[in-house]
């Protein structure tokens, strides 16, 4: 069983670099409809036999089951990001995933091809870790096979954490450069980022485009003839 693990904070932290910007409930709609598109571009994935969101916020907790994703709640006792995953990567694991794919909830632009392309690069068998490095060096996606194949590092500079983790115990590393999972909704820039992509078809993070478009208060995005689009995922074929 392959599985795919959304974390996700509790609402009223969610996204505080955008604080200037959006109001409390804008960014609680925001979180919501980045975590609806996120889970869309899973779902179209047959290989991914299960979808989970941990979280400690009931909000997010219903929106995932809401949409077909299976809910773990984030205990009390658990602190951080790397603990709350730990606790359901072990959780999942007992339930039989062998494989577990940890997306973050603010990279709304992920296209279900690139999910194929991360599974892709996993070993089908034994152990393996994929990882795809984000823009500010931290991990915008971890394919794991077990799915405690190593410790979570998320963090600052996770993506050589992460990396440092796999070569310490020798296993099988590739690394895929995938643009969507680099542009990472952190500040206001990256929402404009987000509107100035040409539209696709099938849209690339539809629900998060509909709610930041009908938001007065931020700046048109560039023309689409300024904007770089998305391209393909880029392979690193060595292990490293």
């Amino acid at each position: 069983m392959i599985a795919a693990l959304v974390p996700a904070k509790a609402l009223p932290r969610a996204k505080g670099r955008l604080a200037s910007l959006l109001s409390d409930d804008e960014r609680r709609r925001l979180a919501l409809a980045m975590l609806t598109d996120v889970l869309g571009a899973l779902a179209a994935v047959p290989r991914i036999d299960l979808r989970a969101v941990v979280s400690p916020d009931s909000e997010v907790l219903a929106q995932a089951h809401s949409l077909s994703a299976r809910p773990i709640v984030e205990p009390a006792t658990v602190r951080g990001l790397n603990r709350a995953l730990t606790y359901a990567a072990d959780t999942l694991a007992a339930e039989g995933a062998e494989a577990l794919l940890v997306l973050p909830l603010d990279v709304p632009a992920l296209a279900s091809a690139e999910v194929e392309a991360l599974l892709d690069a996993l070993p089908a068998q034994g152990e393996g870790v994929v990882l795809c490095p984000s823009a500010a060096r931290g991990t915008g996606a971890l394919a794991l096979r077990p799915p405690q194949a190593i410790p979570f590092r998320f963090g600052r500079h996770s993506f050589l954490a992460h990396r440092r983790e796999a070569n310490a115990r020798r296993l099988p590393l590739r690394v895929l450069r995938i643009p969507s999972l680099a542009l990472d909704i952190d500040g206001p820039e990256d929402l404009l980022d987000l509107l100035s992509q040409p539209e696709e078809a099938p849209p690339r993070a539809a629900a998060t485009r509909a709610l930041v478009a009908a938001e007065p208060r931020l700046p048109p995005p560039e023309p689409e003839s300024a904007a770089q689009p998305l391209t393909a995922p880029s392979v690193n074929p060595r292990t490293m």
